[in-house]
């Protein structure tokens, strides 16, 4: 059977989690693969999608958002102040020669109301954070930077961007099939008190078809303006659920038969 057909049949056809116990485990593993690309696309290459179309990249936000600016043999430009204030933060950027902030001994006083603080000068920048206040000279610093130089870094933030992706990707992935030995733990559980004789192979191999429809839900709520309180444990007991579910219609279908049927499914995953 098609893996994408059998993804959607583990979300309302219970009867079917009989013939996934026949599947191999590269097959059970490629459906658990392709349930995360279709989830990490959802919860992170639309949202990045549409934040590229949205602001037109980074090379537009830098041309709409950012003035013009060069740090050049200690002595910092801009093309016009930047202040900003609001919770407890207030961030100030100039060049104009007579707005030279106090050193970071004396301008303790000045921020005192604000938690976080970020100054720039023609010559220094101030940092305030988590009641922390220091200081840098620019002449100290020996670098040299302008909003030209930033542009050049565009293509080298979509590499960084790319490698964030992948990276976030690959750790969600092993902690989806991570979470599945949990559900697989507490199948077996619920296989025990239904007396319904199961490997642990047999329900992780459930567990992450069970997985199917809870991480479509949590893909779904990512999106909404709100969370639901304790919706981990809603999702992670949906999948039992749908073990449980699954097990009972196993059951039925055994008490169908005239007799005992024995077949590869219990040597799988041992």
């Amino acid at each position: 059977m098609n893996v994408f057909r059998e993804l959607i049949l583990s979300v309302y056809d219970f009867k079917s989690y009989r013939e996934f116990l026949n599947n191999k485990r590269r097959k059970v593993f490629l459906a658990g693969f392709i349930l995360m690309v279709i989830y990490f696309a959802l919860t992170m290459i639309i949202p990045f999608v549409k934040f590229q179309v949205k602001t037109g990249g980074f090379v537009k936000i830098i041309e709409d958002y950012i003035p013009d600016f060069e740090l050049s043999n200690g002595v910092f430009w801009i093309e016009k102040p930047i202040e900003y204030e609001a919770d407890g933060t207030y961030i100030y950027i100039t060049s104009e020669p007579d707005n030279i902030f106090y050193d970071t001994d004396e301008i303790g006083e000045y921020i005192s109301d604000y938690y976080q603080v970020f100054l720039i000068d023609s010559e220094k920048v101030i940092v305030k954070n988590k009641g922390q206040i220091q200081g840098q000279y620019f002449s100290d610093l020996g670098i040299e930077f302008s909003r030209n130089k930033l542009m050049e870094y565009v293509p080298q933030a979509y590499l960084i961007v790319a490698g964030v992706l992948v990276a976030a990707f690959i750790f969600m992935t092993a902690f989806f099939f991570f979470g599945v030995l949990i559900v697989a733990l507490l199948g077996m559980i619920a296989a025990s008190c239904m007396k319904y004789k199961l490997t642990f192979g047999q329900l992780y191999l459930m567990g992450v078809y069970a997985r199917t429809l809870p991480l479509l839900i949590k893909a779904v709520m990512s999106f909404l303006p709100f969370s639901l309180p304790m919706f981990g444990i809603i999702n992670f007991g949906l999948s039992v659920l749908y073990i449980i579910l699954a097990i009972q219609k196993m059951k039925e279908f055994d008490s169908q038969q005239p007799i005992e049927i024995v077949s590869e499914q219990e040597d799988y995953f041992r």
